[in-house]
This record gives structure tokens, C-alpha cells and sequence, in this order.
């Protein structure tokens, strides 16, 4: 079987370089912004907390939700998200 080769799994990033800036940008803008809404905060203010917790957490969790953060282990068994 001198023919035959298995294909070896390729980078679940691979060809999507804009959407993956993007994406990037977009995250790290809200997990920036969530820091810097922290420049308000005060004992008797604490919405700029609230805010910074809000902010962070969706820049945290929603690569996760969307497929865009694929463990080794699936990528290693050729699976990828679902485009």
C-alpha cells in the first residue's frame, strides 16, 4: 500500500486569516475595554465593575461557544467545529 498516505489533519485556523484577525480584534477590544472601564470605579460607583465583569467574561467565553478554541485532542482526530 505503497499508495496510500492518510491525510494528516490541518490547523482549524487555516485559510480563515481574516476572520481569525477579526475575531481577534473584536475579543481583545472588549477584554481592553472591560479593563479600562475599571478607571471609574469607586465605593460609591460600582457599575464600572459590573461592567469590566460583563465585558471580560464575554471576551473569555464566547470563543469557546463559537468553536473558535478546538482542544488538541479533536484536532488531533482530524474533527473540526462546524464552519
Amino acid at each position: 500500500m505503497a499508495g496510500t498516505r492518510s491525510k494528516q489533519p490541518t490547523h482549524s485556523g487555516e485559510g480563515h486569516l481574516v476572520s481569525n484577525l477579526v475575531a481577534f480584534v473584536i475579543y481583545l477590544a472588549l477584554f481592553v475595554v472591560g479593563f479600562y472601564s475599571l478607571t471609574w470605579l469607586s465605593l460609591d460607583n460600582v457599575w464600572p465593575m459590573a461592567i469590566c465583569l460583563v465585558l471580560c467574561t464575554l471576551a473569555y467565553f464566547v470563543p469557546f461557544v463559537t468553536g473558535r478554541s478546538d482542544t488538541a485532542k479533536v484536532l488531533a482526530e482530524g474533527r473540526v467545529a462546524a464552519e
